[in-house]
């Protein structure tokens, strides 16, 4: 029962937050990972049917899609309104990306940005969370980091090795950040002008860094949408999970999950701090 009662309760809460955001809703990024049907307790793996459907929802929505490089002109009143608008934005590099979500986004005419760590591109090793359970799904190669660039999609700096920059040395942190830029620029004769934090650490000076690189815009995991104003260096986005339904992607749409996000991140802060000061 209590089960079942959790995410209720949380879509009550998520229903009248939206109510309360109607009408002062900016760019809005959606956070994937994964788009896949063979995870599905893993929260990072959308299946490919909701992913469709979603897209679906989004389409019919009416809303105003648009790729990410398009951030620093729309925030700075250069482009289409913000209100309303989304971008697409996936993390990691995982070759359902190309395999699966690449065909959904394409029926709809949908641009996106990957992010990619490029230390693992190309390669036969996956990324912590998956290590001792899905070690046999591949990365992305760079033939298909090309691919998804010859389709118009954006591909992004997501560090080297997926290592915590807010906790590295500023030359460790450097070496990530600038190491990945050069190997896109490299593998694809594009240099990335966007960036994304690896699971969302970061600090003034790692913001710093990854200007300093020649990076536009660079995307945390601070939850909500961006205004005309909002740090470039410091994007919200909204992440869509496995466990989503339909009702609960309109909500995240409509910025009803931005105050549930947020209390989670700092319990979830609190929590570490706590942690941290016992040991």
């Amino acid at each position: 029962m209590r089960t079942r009662l959790r995410p209720l309760a949380r879509r009550a809460v998520a229903r009248a937050f939206a109510l309360g955001t109607e009408g002062r809703d900016g760019l809005r990024i959606l956070t994937y990972h994964r788009v896949n049907g063979t995870h599905p307790r893993d929260r990072l793996s959308v299946r490919p049917d909701a992913f469709a459907a979603q897209m679906e929802l989004l389409a019919r929505s009416g809303r105003p899609v648009i790729p990410l490089a398009q951030a620093p002109a729309v925030l700075h009143g250069e482009g289409p309104r913000a209100r309303g608008a989304v971008a697409i934005t996936f993390d990691d590099g995982f070759a359902d990306n190309f395999e699966v979500a690449l065909p959904i986004l394409g029926r709809f005419g949908f641009p996106a940005t990957f992010f990619i760590a490029t230390g693992y591109v190309g390669s036969d090793r996956t990324l912590d969370r998956y290590r001792d359970c899905c070690a046999d799904d591949p990365v992305l190669s760079w033939d298909e980091v090309r691919g998804l660039r010859d389709r118009g999609h954006e591909i992004g700096g997501h560090g080297r090795t997926h290592r915590e920059l807010g906790a590295l040395a500023p030359e460790d942190a450097r070496a990530e950040i600038d190491g990945c830029a050069l190997d896109i620029e490299a593998s694809t004769g594009t240099r990335p002008r966007l960036f994304c934090y690896p699971r969302g650490s970061e600090t003034p000076d790692t913001r710093r860094l990854v200007a300093e690189t020649g990076f536009l815009a660079a995307c945390t995991v601070r939850p909500g949408a961006n205004h005309a104003g909002d740090d470039l260096l410091g994007l919200a986005r909204t992440e869509v999970s496995g466990d989503d339904d339909a009702e609960d992607f309109r909500l995240k749409l409509a910025g009803g999950f931005d105050g549930w996000h947020r209390l989670r991140q700092r319990v979830h802060a609190w929590r570490g701090r706590t942690a941290h000061e016992e040991r």
